[in-house]
């Protein structure tokens, strides 16, 4: 049986075992754990920095793009577009750009060109010299139909980056972007095009390393780069996986995946991917794990050489210790030295390895104040190498020169005192690095006592983030409760102008429950609106309601819920019949969304019109009767001014003038009047037409002819080549165009021509007539269809008339089943599109002359 000293010095030496193995193990398991995490964050930077270059290179390719865009846009000539396509090629670098395109819409850049792709690229062998064609811009290719244009049309904000495709010998790729005409329309596409073995250099450059492999994956899963291509192209066309090309973009991410399966290389790495911003485009890194945890491994293999040392060790001084039992006091001096020795170096070492690796900065100061320990935080958060610093004095070297004095007391009481009010608690400081930037941290001292003085450590951290991110939090804050008070104060302002408006504005929930109604509202219904409004509209119950044509509406037709259903209504007017007389009240309405872009509620607004419709019924009416009036004594002043002109009073010369005064004034007089009565009929819908077949050409081209002889030094040119048969009113669509060509032979300088170009897009055929004349300015030709609007009245360019030409025009257009749309720049000249229905198509409808009526459904 074993004595009480064997049994003791056997507990002892196994509790000291296990307690320095525990402490190994939990070393061991948060140092591994933190050297991983950086391992891996390393790894994620390393592939950030190659999606940061391959996007430098990119995004110059993609400014190309849009300043081609922008460039394009307001161009109208095809050598002015070749010039622009050549001259950005040219100054472009071949290592960022192949080639430029700028494929117009059918027909935008010129009307009888639907294809006009201008393409210039640079030779293979002399990236120096440019080529320009046309070669793609063919009924065959139909560029219009190719998905890459497609693709390019629906384009926002950023150019898209294709597919990669091969051609010829290498693999390009496109950047798409749609420039726009001045109305916002699509003319077009502009598609830079670039050779990606340039882009491949890159990653090349990036694979260094044989245990590091960096890839790149495009928006649609292609390879676009590997550095085992070689090897990866063979084995995929051994499993059938490559097509006819052989090339690195036909293979995906999952052929990739499989290749690293069958080569063993999916269990042994670790990948992270990085995409390329507005690329759509992946990097992948792929990593050895050996390599990656390099560092990690190796200190695990550290500690457990130390643990079987310190193990070896402990057991080794156990059975010295029960051999040497016989000489207890001797043989107890020595173990008790040998134990001593032993844990005070293991635990020299295992408190230096722990400092090392903390993430704390650690740093020592002897009894003078100098500097004689230092980690690798420290080097890091300071920016000192330990053995720049060792032996440098610590406040003059660390702290601002402000703070200086009151450190080193500081310093120099805890140095003499050994004791500090910092070792329970973390404070905050300011602190100074090495490039003399002055940051926080926070710091606690210990003092420990060696060789009959103090060294004082302390362990402190950077805080500059932490500060920063409070900074940011605060400043946060504060710009939301600014926020709130403005939205506060606009929501006090706009319920002060909706309640002073005058038009009632009602607000209905999804079910068409009343939520809100201003004092306009109420005043509309009553003053009561939860007793005198229906939930059917926003009406008061008692009424009826009407079409202004007087057919009843029905509940889901009205206003209110046509905008719960999503559909935005302007200027819907109702006939509201109800005891106290006739309203006719103008609705507006619109969906209000919620955060998921849901219809959750509805507001109307209604504006009381009565009055405004019944004064406009009223001018008509006027209007209407006047010319009536007028037409009979004009006719009877005419008949006998013509024939008195032909009596002996008209052969006599101051007799004969007179009465030809009074038959052009006649005339004059009964082209007003016939104006005002196609304006009146126009505007009640009473104006019926006598439509037949007929050749748009000729009339066009006899109604020319007639203008340039009534204005004679004006030059006006027809163009058209073919026969357009339509079906119209001969008479009505001659006054269209003889009302079109006055203004722009009116408002032109005589040695200007006017051009006139007819020709058929599809089912339709555009007439199109453009002057060089003085425009009109841009704010006022919103109104230029408006009934007696005049644009240049009160200028030096007025040049008299009613107002309504344009006005008659558009209606007679629109009767017709077509359209009528006018462009204009000040000082620039003025183009006129007349869109109409080819026979052909109109024949497919209604072959048939329009009977009375007719014209009510195309007004």
């Amino acid at each position: 049986m074993l004595r009480s000293p064997h049994r003791l010095l056997i507990a002892a030496t196994l509790a000291l075992g296990l307690a320095i193995t525990a402490g190994l193990m939990v070393f061991d398991r948060l140092t591994l754990a933190s050297l991983e995490r950086e391992a891996l964050l390393q790894q994620a930077a390393r592939a950030d920095h190659l999606a940061d270059q391959l996007y430098t290179r990119l995004e110059i390719t993609a400014q190309v793009a849009r300043t081609m865009a922008a460039l394009a846009s307001p161009l109208r000539e095809r050598s002015d577009v070749e010039d622009l396509v050549q001259g950005t090629l040219a100054s472009t670098s071949p290592e960022y750009v192949y080639g430029i395109g700028v494929w117009f819409a059918p027909y935008a850049l010129e009307p009888r060109s639907r294809w006009v792709g201008t393409y210039a690229h640079r030779e293979l062998e002399d990236a120096q010299r440019i080529v320009l064609t046309y070669e793609w811009s063919s009924p065959a290719y139909d560029y219009h139909r190719q998905p890459w244009y497609v693709q390019g049309l629906q384009v926002e904000g950023h150019p898209f980056l294709s597919e990669p495709y091969f051609d010829v010998d290498l693999v390009y790729s496109s950047l798409l972007i749609p420039f726009r005409g001045e109305d916002g329309s699509p003319r077009g596409v502009v598609s830079v095009d670039v050779v990606l073995p340039q882009l491949r250099a890159l990653v090349a450059r990036a694979n260094t390393s044989p245990q590091e492999t960096f890839s790149v994956v495009t928006r649609a899963g292609r390879l676009f780069a590997h550095p085992q291509e070689a090897s990866l192209l063979s084995w995929a066309r051994a499993q059938g996986r490559a097509g006819e090309a052989g090339v690195l973009s036909e293979l995906s991410l999952e052929d990739l995946r499989a290749y690293e399966e069958a080569q063993g290389l999916a269990g042994d790495r670790h990948s992270q991917l990085s995409a390329v911003p507005d690329a759509g485009w992946t990097v992948r890194v792929s990593t050895d794990k050996d390599s990656l945890f390099a560092d990690s491994r190796r200190l695990h293999a550290t500690l457990q050489v130390i643990g079987l040392v310190v193990w070896g060790a402990l057991l080794a001084g156990l059975a010295a210790g029960m051999r040497t039992l016989r000489v207890r006091s001797l043989s107890r001096a020595l173990a008790q030295q040998a134990r001593e020795r032993a844990a005070l170096e293991q635990n020299e070492r295992m408190l230096r390895e722990v400092l090392e690796t903390s993430m704390d900065g650690v740093a020592a100061v002897d009894a003078g104040g100098r500097l004689v320990a230092w980690n690798s935080s420290a080097e890091r958060i300071f920016g000192w190498p330990r053995e720049d610093i060792l032996g440098r004095l610590a406040v003059e070297t660390l702290c601002r020169p402000e703070d200086r004095r009151q450190r080193s007391h500081q310093l120099a009481r805890i140095i003499a005192t050994g004791f500090t009010s910092m070792t329970t608690c973390r404070q905050g400081s300011l602190a100074l690095r090495r490039n003399g930037e002055v940051f926080p941290l926070e710091a606690s001292l210990s003092t420990v006592h060696l060789d009959g003085t103090h060294r004082v450590y302390g362990f402190f951290s950077d805080v500059s983030e932490r500060h920063r991110a409070e900074e940011e939090r605060q400043r946060l804050l504060e710009r939301q409760h600014d926020l709130l008070s403005q939205l506060r104060r606009r929501s006090a302002e706009l319920r002060a102008i909706i309640d002073n408006m005058v038009e009632g504005v009602f607000v209905a929930d999804a079910e068409g429950r009343l939520s809100f109604v201003n004092h306009a509202g109420l005043r509309m219904c009553g003053g009561d609106p939860l007793d005198a409004i229906s939930l059917d509209g926003v009406i008061p119950r008692t009424c009826a309601l009407r079409s202004l044509d007087g057919a009843p509406l029905e509940r889901e037709t009205l206003p209110m819920f046509r905008a719960l259903r999503g559909e935005v209504v302007v200027g819907c007017d109702i006939r509201v019949l109800q005891p106290g007389g006739e309203r006719i009240l103008r609705m507006n309405a619109a969906p209000i969304p919620d955060e998921e872009d849901r219809v959750s509620a509805a507001v109307v607004v209604i504006h009381d019109v009565t009055e405004a419709v019944e004064f406009d019924r009223l001018k008509d009416a006027f209007v209407q009767m006047a010319a009536h009036e007028l037409k009979t004594p004009v006719t009877v002043m005419k008949s006998f001014a013509q024939l008195a002109l032909k009596t002996e009073c008209g052969r006599d010369p101051t007799l004969g003038r007179l009465l030809a005064g009074i038959d052009r004034g006649a005339n004059r007089i009964d082209q007003l009047v016939r104006t005002l009565l196609d304006v009146s009929q126009l505007h009640l819908r009473r104006m019926q037409l006598v439509e037949e077949a007929l050749d748009l050409r000729t009339l066009v081209e006899e109604t020319a002819r007639r203008m340039s002889e009534t204005r004679q030094g004006h030059l006006l040119h027809v163009h058209v080549d073919e026969a357009i048969p339509v079906w119209g009113d001969p008479a009505r669509l001659e006054q269209v165009f003889i009302a079109l060509l006055d203004n722009a032979m009116r408002y032109s300088p005589p040695a200007a021509p006017v051009d006139v170009v007819l020709a058929i897009d599809g089912e339709e055929v555009e007439v199109s007539i453009q002057d060089q004349g003085i425009g009109i300015p841009a704010d006022k030709q919103p109104r230029l269809f408006n009934r007696f609007y005049r644009p240049h009245a009160g200028t030096p360019h007025d040049r008299g008339g009613m107002g309504v030409g344009l006005y008659i025009a558009r209606e007679i257009v629109q009767q017709h089943g077509g359209q009528l749309t006018l462009e204009s720049r000040e000082g620039e000249g003025t183009t006129v599109r007349v869109r109409l229905p080819l026979r052909v198509a109109h024949e497919g409808t209604d072959a048939h002359p329009s009977a009375p009526g007719h014209d009510d459904a195309h007004a």
